[in-house]
């Protein structure tokens, strides 16, 4: 039951993920003809600042905020099941940001609402679940953060429309030499990662395997922090 409830909040996941990549590869054959279909794929900052002015309050905020919280709930379960295993499987994928990581990780001892509150994503969602935040904390600071985050890039759209304009202008210009670049680093990053054993996509048993390598190893959580690493009955 334990294992199977770990797929079901990994498929989604890795789905998600592997789009991400694909549509941060191909953002500029998509950004300017399709920005809600971007917004989807890839809810970076940029891609919801470019898609912004090109599409009506309404949509903006309903997709944004649909795609923004999508996968958050996902990965506090994961840090709230499996705790500091979790933790250690997301920072050994970290790559190079491994240092930032671990910063964060102390730093999250320390002001875990406001973190949550102005940056959810994976990573700090999954910390959320970790420490044994309550799911109503957890879900009115992620509510109420994505909010504000969303409010703040549409203004700041609107602030910056003309130079946005001619921005998408040479995007849509050059898009085809643009997505060739954008592969072309992808696939040289994407092999890098898999020399050094940290690929940029597991599949779902992959990640599996490590989490409850990292259970029966018995994981230590890092210095500040509570992991509550009970895994699903």
């Amino acid at each position: 039951m334990a294992r199977r409830k770990l797929t079901l909040l990994l498929i989604p996941i890795v789905v998600l993920t592997v789009a991400g990549t694909l549509a941060d590869w191909f953002a500029a054959a998509i950004i300017t003809r399709h920005p809600l279909l971007q917004m989807f794929l890839n809810p970076r900052l940029r891609y919801l600042t470019l898609a912004s002015n090109q599409v009506g309050p309404v949509a903006f905020f309903l997709m944004g905020f649909f795609r923004l919280v999508l996968t958050d709930p996902l990965f506090y379960l994961l840090g709230l099941w499996y705790g500091d295993a979790a933790l250690r499987w997301m920072e050994r994928h970290s790559g190079e940001g491994g240092r930032a990581v671990k910063l964060l990780e102390r730093w999250f001892a320390k002001a875990a609402y406001p973190i949550v509150a102005i940056a959810p994503n994976g990573f700090i969602c999954l910390l959320a679940g970790a420490t044994g935040m309550r799911p109503a904390v957890f879900l009115a600071l992620n509510v109420s953060g994505t909010i504000v985050r969303l409010i703040a890039v549409r203004a700041l759209a609107h602030v910056l429309q003309s130079p946005l304009e001619a921005l998408l202008g040479v995007i849509d210009r050059y898009q085809w030499w643009v997505v060739g670049v954008s592969v072309a680093l992808g696939l040289l990053q994407w092999m890098r990662s898999q020399r050094k054993g940290r690929p940029p996509v597991q599949s779902p048993g992959q990640i599996e395997e490590e989490i409850e390598q990292a259970e029966a190893e018995g994981a230590v959580g890092p210095e500040g922090l509570s992991p509550a690493a009970h895994p699903p009955q």
